[in-house]
């Protein structure tokens, strides 16, 4: 669910702090790494979730609490931070009650150790 956050960061000039090896994340990847490491049986997967928040708050609050958003956030004046958050209110999208659902997912992958032989 960081990904407007992000998104908008970006759209400000701001950059987002994000996990070292990006890249390794991805499936195919994954299956590689764990493949490369001698691992057999490997499978990969896409876990996908979906979330509601209480309101924007809610949103806010828990998706800029620790990791990336958190530090990149330190780094802002309060004025930029309230644009941001502006720009992303705007592109969530809410119900009636004002409630926002989000989507996310994570790539996951499993092996086995060969047995020694």
């Amino acid at each position: 669910p960081v990904e407007p956050i992000n998104a908008e960061m970006t759209a400000l000039g701001v950059t987002p702090v994000v996990p070292p090896s990006v890249g390794a994340s991805r499936l195919e990847a994954l299956g590689g790494l764990w493949a490369d490491a001698g691992l057999e049986a490997v499978e990969t997967r896409v876990i996908a979730v979906q979330r509601t928040f209480d309101d924007f708050d809610d949103f806010w609050n828990v998706t800029t609490a620790t990791g990336g958003q958190k530090l990149a956030l330190a780094t802002m004046e309060a004025d930029a931070i309230a644009r941001l958050k502006d720009r992303v209110r705007v592109r969530l999208p809410t119900d009636t009650e004002g409630r926002i659902t989000y989507g996310a997912w994570a790539n996951a992958v499993k092996g086995r150790v060969p047995k020694a032989r």
